[in-house]
């Protein structure tokens, strides 16, 4: 591979990403890529890096660790309650795959407010547990739009649901989908109705993270 991969994870604030630029700059490493989302006062970033000099992925152990701590300094900003977190990895991942990874993984769901949301955006979810057949129904309904689908799948993936079935309707404005959805580890012995309410919460959430 010839770039270095950076992920980054923090608190979100005006002039993070300035900030964050230049640290990388100061320290000639060259950005070629970068994707960054923004929810409920979190910041995520999947960067593309490469050795100004050279042109090619930063391989100095040493230097890697100075860009990893500089960066995760940046990116606490005083957040004593959420930390930052830096990974620089050679792995080659899929960019926005990884941001809904990350992004669950740092609990975004757990949002204190929906202040100044637009509440015509939020998706209408529901999911209703069939114990008998040990599998939910999951019912979404929407606005369509390019990626919905994958943002949809990631998010079940994320709380490691198994989709056995789905039905996609997508004509017009709205888009309907229904999924037929097991759990990696939960049963119908040790399913409980909050199950289904955390469910619905973070699909909710994991639909408007690139809406953020």
């Amino acid at each position: 591979m010839d770039h270095t991969v950076i992920e980054l994870m923090g608190s979100d604030r005006p002039g993070l990403l300035s900030e964050v630029s230049a640290v990388l700059t100061n320290l000639k490493c060259n950005i070629v890529n970068a994707e960054v989302w923004t929810h409920n006062t979190r910041a995520a970033a999947v960067m593309h890096v490469t050795d100004e000099e050279t042109g090619s992925a930063i391989t100095d152990p040493k230097r890697l660790s100075i860009v990893k701590e500089l960066l995760c300094n940046v990116l606490g900003g005083g957040n004593k309650k959420r930390g930052a977190k830096t990974v620089v990895t050679d792995e080659v991942t899929h960019t926005e795959r990884r941001l809904h990874q990350m992004m669950f993984a740092d609990r975004d769901y757990e949002r204190d407010s929906d202040d100044g949301f637009d509440e015509k955006q939020r998706p209408n979810v529901n999911v209703v547990n069939w114990s008998d057949n040990n599998y939910s129904v999951v019912t979404i309904q929407c606005k369509d739009r390019p990626k919905l689908l994958f943002d949809t799948v990631c998010t079940l993936t994320d709380m490691e649901y198994v989709v056995f079935h789905a039905k996609i309707d997508a004509e017009g404005p709205e888009a309907y989908q229904v999924y037929q959805i097991y759990h990696f580890v939960l049963n119908k012995h040790t399913w409980t109705l909050t199950c289904d309410s955390i469910c619905c919460l973070v699909l909710d959430v994991g639909l408007l993270r690139t809406l953020a």
